[in-house]
């Protein structure tokens, strides 16, 4: 409240317009709209630093139906989200010299009699169209339109956040984030700053 932070909330239409298949396709099966929401705050001008924050308010899996004992605590699945949203109101808070911006596509994955099925074909934002073999394989989707969305911001670095895989516990454990880029010296300057504040990665 009162941060010098400008909010657009993209709606059903607004997606459909844009072209959004992957978002839209995901939020297929839940009676809750989706949302494509967009936080910027501007300390400078310039390229910012993006954010997409994987969104999915709930996960049942889709008609892959996660078993029971996977479900629960599912409605964390927006934690990414959560924390681009916490980067953008800290750095308004801290009142940073630099524009940053998140993404967050914010959709349920339920296993609706419209959900979206094995076998279906999704275009994306992008133009590429997308085969989805597994329907719990959704924040994938959701953060291709994202990522998609943020090239035509002309960004100087995009970072994706998202509890994307359980096969990150199982490298990892419950103390580190997992880190995947192509860029080393982002990783380096990624990995001080989680060494630092002692949110491992």
């Amino acid at each position: 409240k009162g941060l010098p932070v400008k909010v657009t909330v993209l709606g059903k239409k607004e997606m459909e317009k844009l072209g959004m298949g992957a978002v839209l396709g995901v939020a297929k099966g839940s009676t809750e709209a989706p949302k494509f929401i967009i936080l910027e705050y501007r300390g400078k001008k310039g390229a910012p630093v993006v954010l997409a924050g994987k969104g999915v308010t709930f996960d049942s899996g889709g008609l892959n139906l996660k078993p029971s004992n996977s479900m629960y605590e599912m409605h964390m699945d927006m934690s990414g989200a959560a924390a681009a949203i916490h980067v953008v109101a800290l750095a308004a808070r801290l009142k940073l010299k630099k524009h940053v911006i998140a993404l967050l596509p914010a959709v349920e994955n339920m296993p609706g009699n419209t959900a979206v099925r094995p076998g279906d074909v999704l275009k994306s934002l992008s133009g590429k169209t997308i085969e989805v073999l597994d329907t719990d394989a959704e924040g994938r989707l959701i953060l291709a339109d994202a990522i998609t969305y943020a090239k035509r911001l002309k960004p100087s670095v995009v970072i994706d956040i998202a509890t994307l895989t359980g096969a990150v516990i199982s490298a990892l454990g419950l103390h580190a984030n997992g880190l995947l880029t192509r860029e080393d010296a982002l990783a380096e300057k990624l990995l001080s700053a989680a060494e630092e504040s002692g949110d491992y990665a």
